[in-house]
């Protein structure tokens, strides 16, 4: 059965399912060049269908996430409908319930009216997945766990189809949701509105506010966390989050404004931070107290918040927990699709369609072409080809270089993971100046994360659950011994990390390249970011990679076999 999972709101993306095995998965970002796109995924989806080997007759279903999708010019620009306050509240209530029954109705027609002219199919095979079923269906159906096992599953996030978070009882393929939160009773919707008011993008710059919060002082963030609990607590024998009051967390702008306006940009971010960790603590143990079952899958935006996962994982009565890769909506595409399999194919033995890696993308496939017109055309590149390109970067690293690699099939998801990355030694923290001022122009507060290979991940922090952290989904304390060789590559305030664990099985160039790092350093780790320029999707092709190492301060990339260096 060919699957084609489809998302089509904020972060769109496409993926084939072939008898539940999720075969590529790419978010239109990486094609469009647009950050975050938004629409239609009409370049995903011939790009999977590509990389699967398939073609619009052999496709048995399409499945869109989300019974309800606003336009993309609705979504292009949230400003408008994210500054609003109470007057709002009151005129957006009276909307009758069968304008919003016509407004439904025709996104949904238009909806399919996009795949089926896209893909000449009939309407006939198109489905629609609810938001949170594909949230959790994304995390369950990937998830490392045992067959007939029960499992408390988790969703939250700022809210779609009505809803905000949502606790289910899974065991085999079954889902059975126990629990809804509201969408007016979001606790991402309060997370994205303050990044919002802090001047940065919400949806995007969450992460920033979860750097910038250990830098505050925990006495003044207690206090502004007053202003916080005002709006939302946790029903703990219902398992949702309730809004304190009339005003809908969609409408607490002015608020928020008012309420953090003599507050400290560290204290501020401190705050949400701190407050969003406590409620999904409780939350949490709630669920947990109330079915008795102590093993976790997580999904959907809020828990892309890896410090917030990281206490998660610590409370003494989880047991386990398996977080989403990239759980925001980039993953619906892969829930839709999976949840349509596991429903129509009811299975007795269960078998999860488990994530050992996300290199979902295609390969780099014009790499010999870029190269002849880099050759033609730009005297000041030496180009060379290795005999062992991954042992040369190694050395490279060795020395204090910093390289950029685009390498193999592009991995899926918000998160570089070694094949689109920008490499450094991580051991000197001069190289975060460096990259961050001559490449990335991040915030000075924002870390870098550490690929680990897997043989050394222990000496450099606990995983005492044996977690198995390989895709960035959880911070972990540095154990303090070996700090001095990750120091570039943890949070310098607190001295966390959100590690890739890098395994020969999933990446077994990557996975050498760290071996050969660590045999002349002694050290099995090193700094990786994303490769892009500020503002921009991560590389995709051999002509992404060349131009942003052209335009960037980059010595060094490694594409593919070849070396290119600036002389």
């Amino acid at each position: 059965m060919n699957i084609i999972g489809i998302h089509d709101g904020h972060n769109c993306g496409a993926t084939l399912v072939k008898d539940g095995v999720v075969v590529a998965s790419v978010c239109e970002e990486r094609l469009s060049r647009r950050k975050n796109e938004v629409g239609y995924p009409k370049l995903s989806i011939d790009d999977v269908m590509r990389l699967g080997g398939v073609v619009a007759d052999e496709i048995d279903v399409v499945v869109f996430a989300s019974l309800f999708m606003h336009l993309p010019e609705f979504l292009l620009d949230i400003t408008p409908w994210y500054r609003v306050g109470i007057e709002d509240q009151k005129r957006n209530a009276s909307v009758t319930d069968s304008y919003k029954k016509q407004i439904f109705d025709t996104r949904k027609k238009e909806r399919i009216l996009d795949v089926c002219s896209h893909l000449d199919i009939d309407e006939s095979i198109v489905s629609f997945v609810e938001h949170h079923t594909a949230h959790l269906a994304a995390a369950y159906y990937t998830a490392p766990i045992q067959n007939n096992e029960s499992i408390l599953g988790l969703t939250c996030d700022g809210a779609g189809d009505g809803i905000s978070a949502t606790v289910s009882i899974c065991k085999g393929v079954k889902i059975d949701r126990i629990a809804a939160t509201d969408r007016h009773a979001s606790l991402g919707k309060i997370f994205s509105r303050v990044t919002m008011m802090m001047g940065m993008k919400p949806w995007e710059h969450e992460y920033k506010l979860m750097g910038l919060a250990p830098y505050a002082d925990p006495k003044r963030t207690e206090i502004a966390i007053k202003a916080l609990k005002k709006l939302l607590y946790v029903d703990k024998e219902n398992l949702v989050f309730k809004q304190k009051g009339e005003l809908s967390t969609n409408y607490i702008y002015d608020y928020l404004n008012e309420s953090f306006k003599e507050v400290r940009f560290d204290v501020t971010a401190a705050a949400v931070q701190k407050f969003t960790e406590d409620l999904l603590i409780d939350w949490v143990r709630a669920a947990i107290k109330k079915t008795g079952i102590r093993r976790l899958v997580c999904g959907g935006g809020v828990f892309m918040n890896v410090k917030a996962n990281m206490l998660i994982a610590q409370l003494p009565e989880v047991e386990s927990i398996y977080i989403m890769p990239s759980g925001g909506d980039e993953s619906l595409s892969i829930g839709a699709a999976l949840h349509y399999y596991y429903q129509s194919n009811n299975q007795e033995n269960f078998t999860p369609s488990r994530l050992n890696h996300l290199y979902l993308g295609g390969s780099i496939t014009d790499e010999d072409e870029t190269i002849k017109l880099l050759k033609k055309d730009n005297a000041n590149i030496e180009i060379s080809c290795p005999t062992d390109i991954d042992r040369k970067v190694a050395e490279l690293l060795s020395e204090g270089m910093v390289v950029a690699r685009c390498s193999g099939p592009m991995e899926w998801g918000a998160r570089s993971l070694g094949n689109r990355s920008i490499l450094s030694s991580a051991e000197n923290y001069s190289r975060v100046d460096y990259i961050n001022n001559m490449i990335k122009v991040r915030d000075f507060w924002m870390p870098f994360a550490p690929s680990i290979r897997e043989e050394s991940a222990s000496r450099y922090f606990d995983d005492l659950k044996n977690l198995k952290p390989w895709f960035m989904t959880l911070g972990y304390p540095v154990i303090e011994e070996h700090y001095n060789d990750l120091m570039a590559a943890s949070h310098p305030r607190d001295r966390t990390i959100r590690p890739q664990v890098v395994t020969k099985e999933a990446n077994p160039n990557y996975h050498s390249l760290i071996s050969h790092f660590e045999s002349i350093t002694g050290r099995g780790v090193i700094l990786n970011t994303s490769f892009n320029l500020h503002g921009e999707p991560i590389v995709y092709s051999a002509k992404d990679a060349v131009r942003v190492f052209l335009k960037s301060g980059l010595n060094y990339l490694a594409l593919d076999n070849y070396l290119l260096k600036k002389i």
